[in-house]
């Protein structure tokens, strides 16, 4: 049976993982090609390379779907089935809204895919694939086997900013943020890939640039520092995104540093005390925003700040304030988003039962998760739209970036640092001018 493993995308230049500003290797699909029993033909398909070729000859499509990507998704769907291909999905939307994925897909896996992909892969055959295939316990990362990374597109890469490969060291998040949906799938309990293995995949592949791909990586300190340690004589550069809460333990700081991981993306959310003291990865820090920049910047990381606006509680004056601790601090980057209700977390069931919502199901009608789905109530929704465009003019404004690099984080005085620094900056610039002229950054209220 010949199989294709795809994650679709809308090629939008907006997009964070746009060409210009990231690509980056994923660990799902060469992972379940590798768990794919023998036999069958494989072949892995990342939009973010290239368009699907849907004319391909194919017996059985896995699409990994997430939510403000869903639209392409099952339209790409509907075009293998309509073919007669047999079209499985998976991910966050299909496992929180496995009921309007199936209206696009043979099967729906809920859940964790590695637990039932090579009975998933049989079953077609035998005439016995489910329409449901329930996930009943999370994954255990021991004894994974290293995933199929010569399958993954390897085109030439022109971009600002250097290709990425991905790496997996964790799964899961011990936090309950209102606006994320990450639980649903991963779990709330914090999974460790055992380090030995992780430095078997990294030493298996020869590859400068790392990004690791952990949504809250370093939670586990004596894990983090374990694998750190084992990667200095790598000399690779790594990414990862993790919490203000790593800037506690100097000593991980100092071993990330080493090991090659230059820049961390870090979830700030809002410079606003008390939408801070609502989430609970902020809340209980015994270091604050404050402590923490000359921390991550004192042990040469940037740091790439990412904010989040139209909390409840948030205020017209957070826009000023974000900009004033972005340059105050000399944040390497930043990125900006507007609040968004993802299906499947609390924050959407809240609005919905609030009538809040201005389109319940806005993946389905274009609306990207940039554009102002709900109505807020800190502030207008003219305020905060408003507010929003000012901040992205003003930070990335040619005088702001300058200003920005010239500051006390040693890594951008290097060839290497320099040219991500201005690539990431320029490209995200460009990004975000482009972004102001876009349509339909408010959604139409359903009635």
């Amino acid at each position: 049976m010949k199989i294709k493993l795809m994650a679709p995308h809308d090629r939008d230049e907006n997009s964070i993982a746009s060409a210009e500003t990231f690509k980056i290797q994923r660990v799902s699909l060469p992972l379940l090609a590798v768990l794919t029993p023998t036999g069958h033909i494989v072949t892995i398909v990342d939009e973010t390379f290239a368009p699907d070729d849907v004319d391909e000859d194919v017996d059985l499509v896995g699409i990994t779907v997430m939510t403000d990507l869903a639209r392409r998704a099952y339209h790409l769907a509907d075009r293998y089935r309509q073919r007669g291909v047999k079209v499985v999905m998976g991910g966050i939307h299909p496992t929180v809204l496995p009921g309007e994925a199936l209206q696009h897909a043979d099967s729906v896996v809920v859940g964790e895919a590695e637990e039932v992909w090579a009975q998933l892969v049989s079953d077609p055959a035998s005439g016995q694939m489910q329409r449901l295939y329930r996930v009943g316990k999370t994954t255990d990362l021991k004894g994974m086997p290293q995933p199929r990374w010569d399958l993954y597109p390897r085109p030439i890469y022109k971009g600002y900013t250097p290709f990425a490969f991905g790496v997996e060291t964790s799964r899961g998040c011990p936090y309950d943020c209102e606006f994320c949906s990450i639980s649903q799938v991963m779990g709330r309990g914090y999974r460790s890939h055992p380090v030995s293995e992780v430095i078997a995949e990294i030493e298996s592949v020869d590859f400068p640039y790392l990004f690791f791909v952990d949504d809250s990586l370093g939670l586990n300190r004596a894990a983090a520092k374990k694998l750190f340690t084992k990667m200095i004589p790598f000399r690779k550069m790594g990414v990862g995104q993790g919490t203000v809460s790593l800037a506690q333990d100097l000593e991980l700081l100092r071993l990330m540093r080493r090991s090659g991981c230059r820049a961390l993306l870090i979830g700030f959310e809002s410079v606003q005390k008390e939408i801070q003291n609502g989430m609970k990865k902020i809340k209980n820090l015994r270091v604050d925003f404050s402590e923490a920049m000359p921390r991550f910047h004192g042990e040469g990381i940037a740091v790439l700040g990412a904010f989040i606006f139209g909390f409840d509680h948030e205020n017209k004056d957070v826009f000023d304030q974000t900009l004033e601790f972005s340059m105050k601090y000399s944040l390497d980057g930043v990125q900006l988003r507007i609040l968004t209700p993802f299906p499947g977390t609390r924050l959407y069931t809240r609005l919905l039962k609030e009538g809040r919502l201005l389109a319940p199901d806005w993946w389905l009608h274009g609306y990207l998760s940039k554009a102002l789905l709900f109505q807020p109530k800190g502030m207008t929704a003219d305020e905060l739209l408003d507010g929003f465009d000012r901040l992205k003019r003003q930070i990335y404004s040619f005088g702001a970036i300058t200003k920005r690099f010239f500051d006390m984080s040693l890594w951008k005085w290097t060839a290497v640092g320099a040219r991500l620094y201005t690539g990431f900056n320029l490209a995200t610039r460009k990004r975000y001018l482009k972004s102001l002229s876009d349509a339909q950054q408010f959604a139409e209220s359903p009635d």
